[in-house]
């Protein structure tokens, strides 16, 4: 198969709803790309703050930046408009609070060229907190397309970090894009399909800056997201039986109020939201507030955190080493 060329033009798509507290930062850290053939595609989601005024700023500077503004609809629904916008056939990804390292493009477009096949492509994230501080490396993915065929053949999926990714548009659009059904779950959805036609490859460098913070959609809805993501599995079974995806309503006639399986989901949903509270709690340097989170964390469900410090522990002894 012949190999990709490096040098091909890129569209970065940016979704923002009332960024103004991180939007420039995020701006500039595209700006100074060092693949500098590139398409800044910013979709003003109907924002109400200063988002508008920073935007026309930049867009009069840089020719490379193109802004769109339209009534506000959900994040899904704004990416899918953006892939219709798009230029280039090759969109990469970046949210309004996260940052872009500056040979992200450059690296993501060589890792094409090394995996011609992949037709999603991400990257190792650093997550860092509301100022800025390193936090910890989120730092998994197959590095090519035989390792991803064999997480497959184990039944594993991808794990993404959604603003690092590099996509193929075409491939995109014809498996319909972002599922708005979905919400907040919508890019792990949208990887399922992926993964049942296209190689996805993670480069194995961290080039994304993840930002976390209590007002980031991963906090916001963590309810909603953690109850798609068990759609999206079950969905993604159904398929592999060769039967049709269920769907939610019936999804949820399954998980009844009061049943011992809602119960359980409950148990596990409660678990990730106070982990992940304590999670901030800690990265903000607030340490009672990181306690008890973490003790109602455990309180819930003790198994979970067990295993989640085993885990913690374990990934001590990796890095020391």
């Amino acid at each position: 198969m012949a190999r990709v060329d490096t040098a091909i033009p890129v569209t970065v798509l940016m979704p923002v709803h009332n960024g103004g507290r991180y939007l420039v930062q995020s701006i500039e850290s595209i700006l100074v790309q060092t693949h500098a053939d590139f398409e800044f595609l910013i979709l003003d989601d109907g924002s109400t703050d200063e988002t508008p005024e920073i935007l026309a700023r930049y867009a009069a500077r840089d020719a490379r930046v193109r802004t769109v503004r339209h009534p506000n609809m959900d994040q899904p629904a704004t990416l899918n408009r953006g892939l219709e916008l798009a230029r280039h056939d090759w969109v990469a990804i970046i949210d309004h609070d996260d940052l872009s390292l500056p040979t992200r493009l450059e690296r993501q477009l060589e890792a094409l060229a090394r995996e011609p096949e992949a037709r999603v492509i991400g990257s190792w994230a650093v997550e860092i907190n509301a100022a800025g501080r390193p936090l910890r490396l989120r730092g998994r993915g197959p590095e090519s397309a035989e390792e991803f065929r064999a997480l497959r053949r184990a039944g594993g999926r991808v794990p993404l970090v959604h603003p690092s990714v590099l996509m193929h548009r075409p491939s995109i659009l014809a498996l319909g894009g972002y599922d708005p059904s979905f919400g907040a779950a919508a890019d792990t959805e949208l990887w399922s399909r992926v993964a049942e036609h296209h190689p996805i490859v993670v480069v194995p460098e961290a080039l994304v800056l993840y930002r976390i913070h209590g007002q980031s959609m991963s906090f916001r809805r963590i309810f909603e997201q953690r109850e798609m993501l068990r759609w999206i599995e079950a969905r993604a079974q159904a398929r592999a039986r060769g039967e049709p995806p269920v769907g939610l309503e019936a999804f949820r006639a399954e998980r009844a109020t009061g049943s011992v399986r809602w119960w359980q989901e409950l148990r596990q949903d409660l678990f990730w939201y106070l982990r992940s509270f304590a999670l901030l709690a800690a990265a903000e340097g607030n340490r009672p507030g990181a306690a008890t989170f973490a003790v109602a964390a455990a309180f819930v469900a003790p198994g979970n955190a067990l295993r989640f410090g085993r885990r913690q522990l374990s990934r001590r002894d990796r890095d020391a080493a």
